[in-house]
């Protein structure tokens, strides 16, 4: 059994003019939603990733950094050659000489200091240009995950692909692989099939649900926090019901299994779900107890701890469940039934993509 659910994100290189990250964003928020850790390959990421990533490494590199003074003493030298060379700089450059040995400077001491110092300028304007560039392309965007540790973006060098990840092809990436097993030049082992068949079944529910493309990653984090236990059961189901896609994802017949099975399975699944919580007697006779007796909200104490959870995992407000609260026996019989016909319906496997539609907004 897998310790953590990995997906690996490999979006189709942008063909538009314009730089941006928006492909990769959409397959990002659906990665999250559904796994427990997330790798990002694509390659502006990359590129932008990757080269602070070096500037870093290179810094700190003993060997290089020998070369790089090694080159720094041979353009003093050669500059020094070049300007004797000049007649009307050949006093200038005494005078200097002259003066800074007074001071007890070296000269070509000297040169190498002010050559660090326009080495570090450049590299100060060449970071600066990056991380302009990288909040113009939206890459920032990805932060609030990669600070969160459940993203990663892939680093030339520094990454690694786990051996068992599961892939998410958008579909620019499918038909280059449909492409490549058509002219022979690709074979996709049956397990790496079925893992694409069902992150890819996956994607397509989540690319339904109304407001997906508008959620922020940082509310695609706060949901996916709520919803540890649901999401191990919808696990479960989107496997099981991935055992009936017939296709491939690279074939066309996937898509129409896919369709079949969301108005099969899923839609009538999450309607029952709606439908159940709508007819929760108890809560109706919850709601009863409320209009009829207006009770103060106990402060402290056990009442307080009630309030603060249901109000949390409900819809109702914490007042109102303070009225409960306050009602008695009869009230708190309500309550702990409408508790528990709530955990019953929450125990649908469908509870999570229902939830999901809700809480995106």
């Amino acid at each position: 059994m897998l310790k953590e659910f990995h997906i690996t994100a490999i979006p189709c290189p942008s063909s538009s003019k314009e730089l941006n990250i928006n492909e990769e964003i959409r397959l990002v928020k659906a990665s999250l939603l559904y796994a427990d850790k997330v790798l990002l390959i694509s390659f502006i990421p990359i590129i932008f990733c990757s080269i602070p990533y070096w500037i870093d490494q290179f810094s700190k590199d003993m060997e290089m950094q020998q070369k790089m003074e090694n080159i720094k003493s041979d353009m003093v030298r050669e500059l020094l050659h070049v300007a004797k060379e000049k007649k009307e700089l050949k006093s200038k450059i005494d005078e200097i000489q002259g003066y800074l040995k007074d001071k007890n400077i070296d000269f070509e001491s000297f040169l190498k200091e002010e050559f660090n110092k326009s080495f570090g300028r450049l590299y100060n304007i060449f970071l600066s240009a990056i991380n302009e560039t990288t909040s113009e392309i939206g890459i920032n965007k990805l932060d609030p995950a990669i600070k969160s540790g459940l993203l990663d973006i892939y680093t030339i060098g520094k990454s690694r692909i786990p051996e068992k990840t599961y892939p998410l092809l958008d579909e620019n990436v499918l038909n280059l692989v449909k492409a490549s097993i058509e002219e022979g030049k690709l074979n996709i082992p049956d397990v790496y099939s079925d893992k694409i068949k069902q992150i890819g079944f996956v994607f397509d529910l989540f690319k339904r649900l109304p407001n997906f493309e508008n959620a922020t990653i940082d509310e695609i984090l706060d949901i996916r926090k709520t919803l540890d236990k649901p999401l191990i059961r919808f696990r479960s189901a989107i496997i099981e019901m991935s055992d009936c896609i017939r296709y491939t994802p690279w074939d066309d017949g996937f898509y129409y299994d896919i369709e079949k099975l969301f108005y099969q399975r899923v839609e009538p699944a999450v309607l029952e779900i709606e439908e159940e919580c709508k007819s929760n007697k108890y809560l109706t006779k919850l709601l009863n107890i409320v209009a009829k007796r207006p009770w103060e909200i106990p402060a402290g104490g056990i009442g307080g701890a009630i309030i603060s959870k249901l109000a949390e995992v409900s819809n109702i407000s914490a007042t109102a469940i303070g009225m409960v609260v306050g009602a008695g026996a009869v009230a708190y019989r309500s309550l702990n039934e409408w508790k528990e016909k709530t955990k019953e319906i929450e125990t649908n496997q469908m509870f999570f993509y229902y939830k999901i539609k809700k809480l995106i907004r």
